[in-house]
């Protein structure tokens, strides 16, 4: 199954979406900084290995660095 991923502006709304969507019957999860660079990281790995090449450049934007 597919996911979607929200990345509310501030605490505020982090909390109203992760109230609202457990509300409505959603699983939902909060992600921290490091869980993210692992993600984005992993997926760079996953092209990489299909054969696609990844640039240093797109490794650093998708850590944010």
């Amino acid at each position: 199954m597919k996911s979607i991923l929200i990345t509310p502006t501030n605490n505020k709304d982090l909390k109203f979406l992760s109230t609202l969507l457990s509300k409505l019957g959603f699983k939902t999860r909060i992600l921290d900084s490091i869980e993210k660079e692992d993600d984005a990281l992993l997926k760079n790995m996953i092209r990489e290995r299909k054969g696609d090449y990844v640039s240093d450049d797109e490794i650093d934007a998708a850590l944010n660095r």
